[in-house]
């Protein structure tokens, strides 16, 4: 569900605009008084007038009216009241009172230069009128002048960011779309494409744009389509500009998804000749050779971009990456040391607040079975809002593990905590059955009282969310636990065992079957685990149901 946030702020936005508005006409002395005509000085001869109206766009995107009045003076709090008829309506809410007041008016003859208040909604305006009035409701009009002006206004929001836009330079308006892409949102990502067609738009030899457009094609596109999309922005960036690393390294990137390693191969090597700072050329010629089943040079790309300095911009995220590709590499190999020591490095270069504390902290209880140590990382971590909800369950798993370890009073501290960061229920269990570190927490937790098959607000279980995650290795934990086969889960009261017949995972079914699941009695909605095989045409899975004869 896309946010709401947005519609909120801007919620907030119309009551303080129109508050303004409200307050200047009915409480101007709030807003520090509007000049009264002193008592002792006598009106100056003449009529009072407004003239000479005129109506522009400035370079920036604002609507302004150009006039000049003639004030006689004796008239309690003037105003100039300019207005956009027709007046816009706004639904139920009624007409939106967002007109422009000019406050200080003076006696005699004078020019005036304001700018037009957006109406806050998407409209035509058709005529512009200004009146020389009073700052009181419904106050007499003492003179008036209009002109006729179509000016189409465009969503408040839209209108307010190419205001912005026009006020930067492209440089900061450019750095802009990057940390918007970097953000991966959907509506910065199109505000990000928003600000870069912009850019091109003003300048069509701007190469970099054209590469940045891209990443938004895949990001917001991701596939075929996308991929093609950002080869062919990529070669209009290389037309441009020949010798463009960063063109280069995401066109390698392109071509390694579209399986041309050939050519993503090529790219790369020619921007590495050039040296340069984006640090994606080595993450991504890592990925080149990672799905190609060339582990070991996956690796040293990735290791060549962890050992180049940070640049501290975007292209750290690169050097994040590389880091998260080297640690899950190690944990597969079971390489727990250099597991530890690339932790270590990362923390000590991106720093002990940063966004890496929680998953080295997760490390070291789980893998290392440093509880104390797990605890005082994930502390660090609290409070960061990348990794607050991560520190939380890790703090809560680890006081779970402090709590089985322990005796006394700290014992006692311990569970509280726990309670606090992570409340009991099927995810801390399931949590904590991921780990033969953790798991004699979780059965003191059964012990204790904890039903092993107690559903959460989704309706499932611990070994539900085992399967669902197709963690075999906790399934088999919670298992020897006592969880149960046959359990219902979810909103349609599925058995827990059909879980993996429904996904395809043989070897899930199979070691359901090993603890106790008799496929031959569960059934969902009167179908059998042996029709839901023979239905997906799996051999494999019938054979796994102990089917006698899997020919389909």
């Amino acid at each position: 569900m896309r946010s709401r946030r947005p519609l909120k702020l801007m919620g907030i936005l119309l009551v303080l605009l129109l508050g303004y508005g409200y307050t200047a006409v009915r409480h101007p002395e709030l807003l520090g008084g509007l000049p009264a005509t002193p008592k002792d000085a006598a009106p100056l001869a003449g009529q009072i007038t407004v003239s000479g109206l005129a109506v522009k766009q400035s370079s920036e995107g604002a609507w302004i009216a150009d006039f000049d009045y003639f004030y006689t003076g004796g008239t309690r709090q003037p105003a100039i009241q300019i207005k956009l008829l027709p007046r816009p309506q706004v639904g139920y809410v009624g007409p939106v009172n967002n007109d422009t007041f000019v406050r200080k008016i003076e006696r005699g003859r004078h020019h005036v230069s304001a700018e037009i208040n957006h109406p806050l909604i998407e409209g035509t305006t058709r005529q512009i009128v200004v009146t020389l009035t009073t700052a009181m409701p419904n106050g007499p009009v003492f003179a008036s002048t209009q002109i006729d002006q179509v000016i189409d206004w465009p969503r408040y929001e839209t209108y307010y960011a190419d205001r912005q836009f026009a006020k930067t330079s492209p440089k900061q308006s450019f750095d802009t779309a990057v940390a918007l892409i970097d953000s991966e949102g959907e509506p910065q990502l199109r505000e990000a494409k928003r600000i870069l067609e912009k850019l091109i738009g003003k300048n069509p030899q701007f190469d970099a744009g054209y590469v940045e457009l891209a990443r938004v094609a895949m990001k917001s596109n991701w596939g075929e389509e996308g991929l093609h999309q950002a080869e062919n922005l990529l070669s209009s960036a290389l037309q441009i500009r020949p010798d463009s690393a960063d063109a280069k390294i995401l066109l390698g990137y392109v071509y390694t998804h579209q399986k041309l390693y050939a050519k993503a191969e090529e790219m790369f090597a020619d921007a590495a000749k050039s040296d340069p700072r984006n640090l994606w050329l080595w993450v991504n010629w890592g990925e080149l050779y990672a799905m190609q089943g060339n582990t070991d040079q996956a690796m040293a790309k990735y290791r060549e971009a962890v050992s180049r300095p940070m640049t501290h911009d975007t292209y750290d995220r690169a050097r994040a990456v590389a880091y998260a590709n080297l640690l899950k590499t190690l944990e597969e190999r079971k390489d727990f040391d250099g597991m530890e020591a690339l932790y270590k490095q990362r923390l000590a270069e991106f720093g002990p607040g940063s966004c890496y504390s929680a998953d080295y902290a997760r490390f070291m209880l789980q893998q290392r079975g440093d509880t104390q140590g797990a605890i005082d990382l994930a502390h660090r971590a609290l409070g960061l809002e990348c990794e607050d909800s991560e520190a939380r369950q890790v703090l809560g798993l680890a006081e779970y593990v402090k709590w089985a370890e322990t005796s006394g009073p700290e014992r006692i501290e311990s569970l509280n905590q726990a309670r606090i960061f992570l409340p009991a229920g099927p995810m801390p269990l399931y949590l904590l059955s991921t780990s033969d570190r953790t798991i004699p927490a979780a059965q003191q937790l059964i012990a204790s009282g904890e039903q092993i098959d107690q559903r959460d607000n989704d309706k499932l279980t611990a070994l539900a969310h085992a399967l669902k995650n197709q963690d075999l290795a906790a399934a088999r934990r919670l298992l020897i636990l006592g969880a149960r086969p046959d359990t219902p889960v979810g909103f349609e009261d599925v058995p827990v065992a059909l879980m993996p017949v429904i996904q395809g995972n043989v070897e899930s079914t199979r070691l359901m079957r090993r603890f106790g699941a008799d496929y031959s009695k569960l059934r969902f909605r009167g179908v059998t685990a042996f029709e839901i095989a023979r239905r997906a045409g799996n051999t494999a899975m019938l054979a796994a149901l102990g089917h006698q004869g899997t020919a389909l």
